[in-house]
């Protein structure tokens, strides 16, 4: 990979590329190694999987992002820059 370095025979990563970022999931800490998120992979982290049934939908906010855009609503193809402390509220509707 570009961003490793070979130090004594063993592969090491460039400074900042593996650090893990702690963000809150409806409440609940979760671990993120990458540096942006998407809508599915916040959905999943909530939920454990994204629903195939066309009745559910999803509805996905955060708050204390980076400084660009600090707070919003994510939607479908979204993909934002992770910050530590970052908070997600994703809620899961059943349309009738």
């Amino acid at each position: 990979m570009e961003n490793e370095k070979s130090i004594g025979g063993s592969k090491v990563e460039a400074p900042g590329q593996n650090k893990v970022t702690t963000i809150l999931v409806n409440a609940r800490e979760k671990e993120w190694h990458e540096k942006n998120i998407n809508y599915d992979q916040v959905i999943v982290l909530a939920f454990g999987s994204v629903s195939s049934d066309p009745n559910v939908s999803y509805s996905v906010t955060y708050k204390k992002g980076d400084n660009e855009k600090p707070e919003g609503i994510m939607v479908k193809g979204d993909d934002i820059k992770v910050k530590d402390g970052m908070r997600f509220n994703v809620t899961q509707t059943n349309r009738s």
